[in-house]
Protein backbone atom coordinates (compact mmCIF):
# COMPACT_ATOMS: atom_id res chain seq x y z
CA UNK A 1 0.00 0.00 0.00
CA UNK A 2 1.31 3.58 -0.76
CA UNK A 3 0.28 6.21 1.13
CA UNK A 4 0.24 10.14 -0.07
CA UNK A 5 0.86 12.82 2.32
CA UNK A 6 -0.63 16.00 1.27
CA UNK A 7 0.82 19.52 2.67
CA UNK A 8 0.90 23.03 0.50
CA UNK A 9 0.25 20.84 -2.78
CA UNK A 10 -3.45 20.74 -3.27
CA UNK A 11 -3.78 19.24 -6.69
CA UNK A 12 -3.54 16.20 -8.96
CA UNK A 13 -1.68 17.69 -11.63
CA UNK A 14 1.54 18.66 -12.09
CA UNK A 15 2.28 16.77 -9.27
CA UNK A 16 5.28 14.38 -8.79
CA UNK A 17 4.02 12.84 -5.89
CA UNK A 18 1.06 11.38 -7.11
CA UNK A 19 2.31 10.65 -10.21
CA UNK A 20 4.78 8.08 -8.69
CA UNK A 21 2.60 6.30 -6.54
CA UNK A 22 -0.08 5.52 -8.67
CA UNK A 23 2.40 3.82 -11.31
CA UNK A 24 3.42 1.78 -9.14
CA UNK A 25 0.01 0.25 -10.03
CA UNK A 26 -0.49 -0.79 -6.37
CA UNK A 27 -3.46 0.69 -3.72
CA UNK A 28 -2.67 4.43 -2.81
CA UNK A 29 -4.36 6.26 -0.39
CA UNK A 30 -3.63 10.08 1.18
CA UNK A 31 -3.31 11.41 3.96
CA UNK A 32 -3.33 15.64 5.20
CA UNK A 33 -3.24 16.35 8.49
CA UNK A 34 -5.04 19.64 9.60
CA UNK A 35 -2.95 21.58 12.24
CA UNK A 36 -5.06 25.01 13.23
CA UNK A 37 -2.85 25.30 16.42
CA UNK A 38 0.13 25.61 13.97
CA UNK A 39 -1.78 27.78 11.84
CA UNK A 40 -2.51 30.38 14.57
CA UNK A 41 1.19 29.82 15.40
CA UNK A 42 2.52 31.31 11.99
CA UNK A 43 0.02 34.10 11.75
CA UNK A 44 -1.62 32.01 9.06
CA UNK A 45 -4.45 34.50 7.40
CA UNK A 46 -8.05 33.56 8.16
CA UNK A 47 -8.66 34.25 4.11
CA UNK A 48 -5.40 31.65 3.73
CA UNK A 49 -7.60 28.92 5.82
CA UNK A 50 -10.40 29.04 4.36
CA UNK A 51 -9.12 28.58 0.37
CA UNK A 52 -6.90 25.90 1.81
CA UNK A 53 -9.67 24.38 3.27
CA UNK A 54 -12.04 24.89 -0.12
CA UNK A 55 -9.00 23.55 -2.04
CA UNK A 56 -9.36 20.39 0.26
CA UNK A 57 -12.69 20.28 -0.75
CA UNK A 58 -12.24 19.89 -4.20
CA UNK A 59 -9.21 18.02 -4.12
CA UNK A 60 -10.66 14.87 -2.09
CA UNK A 61 -13.60 15.07 -4.96
CA UNK A 62 -11.00 14.62 -7.94
CA UNK A 63 -8.97 11.87 -5.51
CA UNK A 64 -12.50 10.04 -5.28
CA UNK A 65 -12.75 10.22 -9.37
CA UNK A 66 -9.36 8.49 -9.70
CA UNK A 67 -10.40 5.55 -7.05
CA UNK A 68 -8.05 7.70 -4.36
CA UNK A 69 -9.61 7.77 -0.67
CA UNK A 70 -8.62 11.19 1.09
CA UNK A 71 -8.39 11.00 4.78
CA UNK A 72 -8.52 14.24 6.88
CA UNK A 73 -7.18 13.98 10.33
CA UNK A 74 -7.53 16.55 12.87
CA UNK A 75 -3.45 16.83 14.42
CA UNK A 76 -3.91 20.26 16.21
CA UNK A 77 0.25 21.08 15.85
CA UNK A 78 3.24 19.37 13.92
CA UNK A 79 4.16 18.17 17.15
CA UNK A 80 1.40 15.78 17.31
CA UNK A 81 1.96 14.78 13.41
CA UNK A 82 4.71 12.06 14.12
CA UNK A 83 2.57 9.60 16.45
CA UNK A 84 -0.49 9.85 14.07
CA UNK A 85 1.51 9.35 10.87
CA UNK A 86 3.00 6.58 12.60
CA UNK A 87 -0.39 4.89 14.13
CA UNK A 88 -2.18 5.42 10.31
CA UNK A 89 0.60 3.84 8.74
CA UNK A 90 0.67 0.87 10.88
CA UNK A 91 -3.50 0.47 10.52
CA UNK A 92 -3.35 0.44 6.96
CA UNK A 93 -0.53 -1.43 6.09
CA UNK A 94 1.59 1.21 4.21
CA UNK A 95 4.75 0.07 2.67
CA UNK A 96 5.93 3.59 1.12
CA UNK A 97 4.89 7.32 1.68
CA UNK A 98 5.28 9.77 -0.95
CA UNK A 99 5.17 13.85 -0.25
CA UNK A 100 6.47 16.81 -1.68
CA UNK A 101 9.03 18.67 0.11
CA UNK A 102 8.93 21.71 2.78
CA UNK A 103 11.56 23.92 4.13
CA UNK A 104 10.60 25.82 6.99
CA UNK A 105 12.47 25.13 9.78
CA UNK A 106 9.51 23.81 11.74
CA UNK A 107 8.39 21.89 8.63
CA UNK A 108 11.85 20.56 8.34
CA UNK A 109 11.92 19.60 11.91
CA UNK A 110 8.30 18.22 11.82
CA UNK A 111 9.63 15.82 8.94
CA UNK A 112 12.57 14.57 10.66
CA UNK A 113 10.62 13.51 13.56
CA UNK A 114 8.38 11.65 10.79
CA UNK A 115 11.39 10.08 9.56
CA UNK A 116 12.50 9.26 13.19
CA UNK A 117 8.69 8.07 13.96
CA UNK A 118 8.48 5.50 10.76
CA UNK A 119 12.15 3.97 10.40
CA UNK A 120 10.89 1.55 12.97
CA UNK A 121 7.94 0.68 10.60
CA UNK A 122 10.24 0.02 8.06
CA UNK A 123 8.16 2.44 5.62
CA UNK A 124 9.83 3.88 2.17
CA UNK A 125 9.85 7.65 2.16
CA UNK A 126 10.20 9.19 -1.24
CA UNK A 127 9.97 13.19 -1.12
CA UNK A 128 9.81 15.46 -4.18
CA UNK A 129 10.90 19.15 -5.16
CA UNK A 130 8.04 20.44 -6.25
CA UNK A 131 7.40 23.60 -4.83
CA UNK A 132 10.44 25.31 -6.19
CA UNK A 133 11.40 24.42 -9.87
CA UNK A 134 15.10 24.32 -8.58
CA UNK A 135 15.72 22.54 -5.21
CA UNK A 136 17.35 24.66 -2.85
CA UNK A 137 20.49 22.98 -2.07
CA UNK A 138 21.35 22.58 -5.83
CA UNK A 139 23.08 25.56 -6.82
CA UNK A 140 26.39 26.94 -5.32
CA UNK A 141 28.83 29.57 -6.30
CA UNK A 142 32.15 28.75 -7.26
CA UNK A 143 33.30 28.56 -3.31
CA UNK A 144 30.84 26.01 -2.80
CA UNK A 145 28.68 28.84 -0.66
CA UNK A 146 24.58 29.47 -1.39
CA UNK A 147 23.90 32.20 -3.64
CA UNK A 148 23.21 35.63 -1.50
CA UNK A 149 22.90 37.78 -4.81
CA UNK A 150 19.91 37.30 -7.14
CA UNK A 151 21.35 38.29 -10.03
CA UNK A 152 24.03 35.46 -10.05
CA UNK A 153 21.90 32.53 -8.62
CA UNK A 154 19.33 33.49 -11.84
CA UNK A 155 21.94 33.47 -14.34
CA UNK A 156 22.86 29.99 -12.61
CA UNK A 157 18.74 29.09 -12.50
CA UNK A 158 18.45 29.88 -15.96
CA UNK A 159 21.51 27.84 -17.14
CA UNK A 160 20.38 24.37 -14.91
CA UNK A 161 16.23 24.52 -15.77
CA UNK A 162 17.72 24.82 -19.47
CA UNK A 163 18.73 21.06 -19.11
CA UNK A 164 17.24 19.59 -16.06
CA UNK A 165 13.58 20.92 -16.26
CA UNK A 166 10.71 18.21 -17.55
CA UNK A 167 6.64 18.99 -17.45
CA UNK A 168 5.29 16.20 -14.95
CA UNK A 169 3.54 13.72 -17.25
CA UNK A 170 -0.29 14.96 -17.62
CA UNK A 171 -2.40 12.47 -15.60
CA UNK A 172 -4.98 10.25 -17.22
CA UNK A 173 -8.31 11.35 -17.15
CA UNK A 174 -10.72 10.54 -14.03
CA UNK A 175 -12.62 7.24 -14.22
CA UNK A 176 -15.21 5.92 -12.59
CA UNK A 177 -13.08 5.57 -9.20
CA UNK A 178 -14.67 4.81 -5.93
CA UNK A 179 -12.69 6.39 -3.69
CA UNK A 180 -13.37 7.99 -0.39
CA UNK A 181 -13.29 11.44 1.25
CA UNK A 182 -12.50 10.21 5.05
CA UNK A 183 -12.73 13.13 6.62
CA UNK A 184 -14.75 15.60 5.03
CA UNK A 185 -17.23 16.43 7.87
CA UNK A 186 -13.99 17.67 9.76
CA UNK A 187 -12.93 20.07 6.72
CA UNK A 188 -16.69 20.95 6.35
CA UNK A 189 -17.03 21.60 10.72
CA UNK A 190 -13.53 23.95 10.28
CA UNK A 191 -15.02 26.18 7.47
CA UNK A 192 -18.40 26.44 9.77
CA UNK A 193 -16.34 27.69 12.47
CA UNK A 194 -14.77 30.17 10.52
CA UNK A 195 -15.76 34.14 10.16
CA UNK A 196 -14.45 35.21 7.22
CA UNK A 197 -16.35 37.83 5.34
CA UNK A 198 -17.89 37.63 2.12
CA UNK A 199 -16.84 40.73 1.10
CA UNK A 200 -13.17 38.77 1.35
CA UNK A 201 -14.11 35.61 -0.20
CA UNK A 202 -15.83 36.84 -3.12
CA UNK A 203 -12.76 38.10 -4.71
CA UNK A 204 -11.04 34.04 -5.11
CA UNK A 205 -11.77 30.79 -6.80
CA UNK A 206 -9.88 28.04 -4.55
CA UNK A 207 -9.02 24.80 -5.73
CA UNK A 208 -7.31 23.51 -8.76
CA UNK A 209 -9.69 23.92 -11.43
CA UNK A 210 -9.90 27.61 -10.80
CA UNK A 211 -5.69 27.86 -10.64
CA UNK A 212 -5.55 26.34 -14.10
CA UNK A 213 -8.07 28.47 -15.74
CA UNK A 214 -6.27 31.35 -14.00
CA UNK A 215 -3.12 30.15 -15.39
CA UNK A 216 -4.41 29.41 -18.90
CA UNK A 217 -6.31 33.45 -18.76
CA UNK A 218 -3.29 35.39 -17.86
CA UNK A 219 -0.77 33.77 -20.39
CA UNK A 220 -3.35 34.34 -23.21
CA UNK A 221 -4.44 37.79 -22.48
CA UNK A 222 -1.46 39.32 -19.94
CA UNK A 223 1.84 37.51 -20.08
CA UNK A 224 2.85 39.63 -23.44
CA UNK A 225 2.03 42.66 -21.75
CA UNK A 226 3.56 41.66 -18.63
CA UNK A 227 7.06 43.58 -18.54
CA UNK A 228 5.50 46.59 -19.58
CA UNK A 229 1.88 46.64 -17.40
CA UNK A 230 3.46 45.12 -14.20
CA UNK A 231 4.21 47.71 -11.96
CA UNK A 232 0.59 49.85 -12.51
CA UNK A 233 -1.90 48.36 -9.94
CA UNK A 234 -4.64 50.23 -11.33
CA UNK A 235 -4.54 47.48 -14.49
CA UNK A 236 -5.15 43.71 -14.21
CA UNK A 237 -1.66 42.69 -15.57
CA UNK A 238 -0.11 40.82 -12.73
CA UNK A 239 -1.18 37.09 -12.76
CA UNK A 240 -2.46 36.71 -9.54
CA UNK A 241 -1.97 33.16 -8.93
CA UNK A 242 0.53 33.39 -5.98
CA UNK A 243 -2.45 32.37 -3.31
CA UNK A 244 -2.67 29.19 -6.13
CA UNK A 245 1.13 28.60 -5.53
CA UNK A 246 1.41 29.09 -2.37
CA UNK A 247 -1.49 26.80 -1.28
CA UNK A 248 -0.18 24.40 -3.94
CA UNK A 249 -3.33 23.80 -5.80
CA UNK A 250 -0.91 25.14 -8.82
CA UNK A 251 2.55 23.96 -9.45
CA UNK A 252 5.17 26.48 -10.26
CA UNK A 253 6.24 23.80 -13.34
CA UNK A 254 2.90 24.63 -14.69
CA UNK A 255 3.66 28.65 -14.51
CA UNK A 256 7.44 27.64 -16.11
CA UNK A 257 5.69 25.64 -18.51
CA UNK A 258 3.41 28.16 -19.83
CA UNK A 259 5.75 30.78 -19.53
CA UNK A 260 8.51 28.87 -21.55
CA UNK A 261 5.83 27.80 -24.62
CA UNK A 262 4.98 32.07 -24.76
CA UNK A 263 8.98 32.46 -25.60
CA UNK A 264 8.06 30.72 -28.89
CA UNK A 265 6.08 34.15 -29.88
CA UNK A 266 8.17 36.83 -30.06
CA UNK A 267 5.12 39.13 -29.27
CA UNK A 268 5.25 37.50 -25.42
CA UNK A 269 8.90 36.95 -25.31
CA UNK A 270 9.80 40.00 -22.91
CA UNK A 271 6.81 39.59 -20.77
CA UNK A 272 7.06 35.71 -20.48
CA UNK A 273 11.07 36.27 -19.73
CA UNK A 274 10.24 38.44 -17.22
CA UNK A 275 7.38 36.24 -15.65
CA UNK A 276 10.33 33.64 -15.30
CA UNK A 277 11.98 35.97 -13.31
CA UNK A 278 9.54 36.36 -10.45
CA UNK A 279 9.54 32.31 -10.28
CA UNK A 280 13.46 32.71 -9.85
CA UNK A 281 12.70 35.35 -6.92
CA UNK A 282 10.11 32.71 -5.53
CA UNK A 283 13.02 30.33 -5.47
CA UNK A 284 15.62 32.22 -4.56
CA UNK A 285 13.67 33.12 -1.51
CA UNK A 286 13.38 29.81 -0.53
CA UNK A 287 17.12 28.49 -1.01
CA UNK A 288 17.74 31.16 1.26
CA UNK A 289 15.25 30.39 3.73
CA UNK A 290 16.89 26.45 3.65
CA UNK A 291 19.94 27.31 3.65
CA UNK A 292 19.72 29.97 6.63
CA UNK A 293 17.42 28.77 9.24
CA UNK A 294 18.17 32.09 11.10
CA UNK A 295 15.42 33.51 8.87
CA UNK A 296 12.86 31.20 10.10
CA UNK A 297 13.37 32.36 13.66
CA UNK A 298 12.45 35.99 12.92
CA UNK A 299 16.48 37.17 12.57
CA UNK A 300 17.50 39.71 10.01
CA UNK A 301 19.79 38.28 7.11
CA UNK A 302 22.47 40.78 7.93
CA UNK A 303 23.39 40.55 11.43
CA UNK A 304 24.38 44.26 11.76
CA UNK A 305 20.82 45.09 11.11
CA UNK A 306 19.80 43.95 14.34
CA UNK A 307 21.39 46.19 16.22
CA UNK A 308 19.27 49.20 14.35
CA UNK A 309 17.20 51.01 17.46
CA UNK A 310 13.80 51.19 15.64
CA UNK A 311 11.06 53.53 16.91
CA UNK A 312 8.49 52.19 19.53
CA UNK A 313 5.27 53.95 18.23
CA UNK A 314 1.93 52.18 18.45
CA UNK A 315 0.11 55.34 16.72
CA UNK A 316 2.43 55.03 13.99
CA UNK A 317 2.19 51.29 13.28
CA UNK A 318 -1.72 51.41 13.42
CA UNK A 319 -2.13 54.23 11.09
CA UNK A 320 -0.14 52.34 8.71
CA UNK A 321 -2.39 49.24 9.76
CA UNK A 322 -5.51 51.01 8.49
CA UNK A 323 -4.54 53.19 5.62
CA UNK A 324 -4.19 56.64 7.68
CA UNK A 325 -0.81 57.84 6.99
CA UNK A 326 -1.32 60.62 4.62
CA UNK A 327 0.03 59.48 1.86
CA UNK A 328 -2.30 58.20 -0.65
CA UNK A 329 -0.22 55.26 -2.27
CA UNK A 330 0.19 53.69 0.68
CA UNK A 331 -3.13 54.07 2.30
CA UNK A 332 -4.83 53.10 -0.72
CA UNK A 333 -2.28 49.60 -0.77
CA UNK A 334 -3.13 48.54 2.62
CA UNK A 335 -7.13 49.19 2.31
CA UNK A 336 -6.75 46.81 -0.55
CA UNK A 337 -4.55 44.26 1.60
CA UNK A 338 -7.48 44.41 4.77
CA UNK A 339 -10.81 44.35 2.00
CA UNK A 340 -9.16 41.83 -0.76
CA UNK A 341 -6.28 39.98 0.96
CA UNK A 342 -3.83 40.68 -1.07
CA UNK A 343 -1.67 43.30 -2.56
CA UNK A 344 0.00 44.35 -5.55
CA UNK A 345 3.78 43.79 -5.75
CA UNK A 346 4.80 46.88 -6.48
CA UNK A 347 3.18 47.96 -3.26
CA UNK A 348 4.24 45.21 -1.36
CA UNK A 349 7.47 47.16 -1.49
CA UNK A 350 6.09 50.78 -1.57
CA UNK A 351 4.26 49.78 1.85
CA UNK A 352 7.29 47.71 3.67
CA UNK A 353 9.74 50.57 2.71
CA UNK A 354 7.68 53.02 4.35
CA UNK A 355 6.93 51.39 7.58
CA UNK A 356 10.67 50.24 8.27
CA UNK A 357 12.20 53.96 6.69
CA UNK A 358 9.71 56.60 6.88
CA UNK A 359 7.94 54.96 10.26
CA UNK A 360 11.19 53.95 11.01
CA UNK A 361 9.42 50.77 12.23
CA UNK A 362 10.79 47.06 13.24
CA UNK A 363 10.04 45.11 9.86
CA UNK A 364 8.89 42.29 11.61
CA UNK A 365 5.72 44.26 12.78
CA UNK A 366 4.93 44.30 8.85
CA UNK A 367 5.87 40.99 8.12
CA UNK A 368 4.20 39.69 10.59
CA UNK A 369 0.47 41.98 9.46
CA UNK A 370 0.96 40.68 5.96
CA UNK A 371 0.72 37.35 6.72
CA UNK A 372 -2.04 37.49 8.89
CA UNK A 373 -4.15 39.28 6.09
CA UNK A 374 -2.97 37.65 3.05
CA UNK A 375 -4.41 34.76 1.38
CA UNK A 376 -0.92 34.02 -0.44
CA UNK A 377 0.74 34.01 2.66
CA UNK A 378 4.45 32.21 2.27
CA UNK A 379 6.67 32.47 4.18
CA UNK A 380 9.82 32.67 2.38
CA UNK A 381 8.52 35.23 0.19
CA UNK A 382 7.17 37.43 2.53
CA UNK A 383 10.43 37.52 4.93
CA UNK A 384 12.47 37.81 1.34
CA UNK A 385 10.58 40.71 0.30
CA UNK A 386 10.29 42.49 3.44
CA UNK A 387 14.18 42.12 4.43
CA UNK A 388 14.47 43.38 0.57
CA UNK A 389 12.59 46.64 1.59
CA UNK A 390 14.16 47.11 4.90
CA UNK A 391 17.78 46.38 3.97
CA UNK A 392 18.24 43.88 6.27
CA UNK A 393 18.03 40.91 3.73
CA UNK A 394 20.09 39.34 1.50
CA UNK A 395 20.38 40.94 -1.96
CA UNK A 396 18.59 43.87 -0.06
CA UNK A 397 18.16 47.40 -1.63
CA UNK A 398 20.68 49.70 -0.43
CA UNK A 399 20.01 51.32 2.67
CA UNK A 400 20.67 54.88 1.39
CA UNK A 401 17.89 54.06 -1.00
CA UNK A 402 14.20 54.90 -0.37
CA UNK A 403 11.35 55.48 -2.27
CA UNK A 404 9.43 58.67 -2.33
CA UNK A 405 5.76 58.01 -2.00
CA UNK A 406 4.74 60.83 -3.92
CA UNK A 407 7.02 59.80 -6.68
CA UNK A 408 5.93 56.16 -6.50
CA UNK A 409 2.38 57.51 -6.48
CA UNK A 410 3.07 60.18 -9.68
CA UNK A 411 5.47 56.83 -11.23
CA UNK A 412 2.71 54.14 -10.88
CA UNK A 413 -0.78 55.61 -10.70
CA UNK A 414 -0.66 58.74 -12.64
CA UNK A 415 -3.97 58.96 -13.10
CA UNK A 416 -4.87 58.52 -9.69
CA UNK A 417 -7.65 55.30 -10.56
CA UNK A 418 -5.55 53.32 -8.28
CA UNK A 419 -5.81 55.98 -5.62
CA UNK A 420 -9.82 56.94 -6.15
CA UNK A 421 -10.81 53.39 -5.84
CA UNK A 422 -9.37 52.44 -2.27
CA UNK A 423 -9.62 55.87 -0.86
CA UNK A 424 -12.98 57.32 -1.41
CA UNK A 425 -11.83 60.97 -0.01
CA UNK A 426 -9.42 61.21 -2.40
CA UNK A 427 -12.31 60.20 -5.51
CA UNK A 428 -12.79 63.68 -6.79
CA UNK A 429 -9.18 64.94 -6.48
CA UNK A 430 -7.54 65.68 -9.70
CA UNK A 431 -4.81 64.04 -10.92
CA UNK A 432 -1.81 66.04 -9.48
CA UNK A 433 -3.69 67.21 -6.36
CA UNK A 434 -4.39 63.06 -5.25
CA UNK A 435 -0.84 62.53 -4.78
CA UNK A 436 0.00 65.31 -2.40
CA UNK A 437 -3.92 65.79 -1.03
CA UNK A 438 -2.26 68.07 2.08
CA UNK A 439 -1.38 70.60 -0.61
CA UNK A 440 -4.89 71.44 -0.82
CA UNK A 441 -6.43 70.92 2.65
CA UNK A 442 -9.79 72.27 1.74
CA UNK A 443 -10.36 69.85 -1.21
CA UNK A 444 -9.99 66.68 0.98
CA UNK A 445 -11.05 68.15 4.29
CA UNK A 446 -11.44 64.06 5.68
CA UNK A 447 -8.06 62.71 4.84
CA UNK A 448 -5.47 63.12 7.09
CA UNK A 449 -1.86 65.17 6.61
CA UNK A 450 1.24 62.77 6.54
CA UNK A 451 2.22 61.15 9.85
CA UNK A 452 5.66 62.21 8.59
CA UNK A 453 7.69 64.22 6.37
CA UNK A 454 9.52 62.75 3.88
CA UNK A 455 12.02 65.20 3.83
CA UNK A 456 15.28 63.79 6.13
CA UNK A 457 14.15 60.47 5.98
CA UNK A 458 17.26 59.10 3.86
CA UNK A 459 19.92 61.07 5.76
CA UNK A 460 17.81 59.30 9.04
CA UNK A 461 18.09 56.30 7.69
CA UNK A 462 21.94 56.34 6.59
CA UNK A 463 22.90 57.28 9.72
CA UNK A 464 21.16 54.90 11.48
CA UNK A 465 22.34 52.15 9.64
CA UNK A 466 26.14 53.54 9.41
CA UNK A 467 25.53 53.54 13.35
CA UNK A 468 24.94 49.66 13.48
CA UNK A 469 27.55 48.76 11.02
CA UNK A 470 30.26 50.57 12.90
CA UNK A 471 28.64 49.23 16.60
CA UNK A 472 28.69 45.76 14.59
CA UNK A 473 32.34 45.97 13.53
CA UNK A 474 33.46 47.40 16.78
CA UNK A 475 31.83 44.09 18.62
CA UNK A 476 32.21 40.54 19.16
CA UNK A 477 32.00 40.13 15.16
CA UNK A 478 34.76 42.32 14.29
CA UNK A 479 37.87 41.19 12.74
CA UNK A 480 40.10 42.64 15.49
CA UNK A 481 38.06 40.83 18.18
CA UNK A 482 38.12 37.42 16.48
CA UNK A 483 42.27 37.66 16.42
CA UNK A 484 41.46 38.62 20.23
CA UNK A 485 39.53 35.85 20.90
CA UNK A 486 41.73 33.69 19.10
Amino acid sequence: MNLLWYRNDLRIHSHRALQQALERDEPVIAVYFLCEQQWDNHDVAPLRRWYVLQSLLELGDALAERGVDLHVLDAGDFAAVPGLLADFVGEHGIERLFCSREYPLNELNRDRAVAQALEPLGVQITGFDDSVLVPPRTLNTGKGTPYTVFSAFKKRWDVWLDSHFEPVAALPAAGAGNGRFVGKGGVESALKKMTVPDSLTRHWQPGEAAALKQLDDFAEHHLAGYRKHRDFPSQPATSALSAALSAGTLSPASCYRAAALAMADAGARDGAACWIGELAWRDFYRQIMARFPRVSRGGAFRPETELLQWSQDPDLFQAWCEGRTGYPLVDAAMRQLVATGWMHNRLRMVTAMFLSKHLWLDWRLGERFFMQHLIDGDFAANNGGWQWSASSGTDAVPYFRVFNPVRQSQRFDAQGEFIARWVPALRELDNKTVHEPWKQPLLAPDYPPPVVPHAGVRERVTEAFKAAKAQYDDGPHSPTSKKEQA
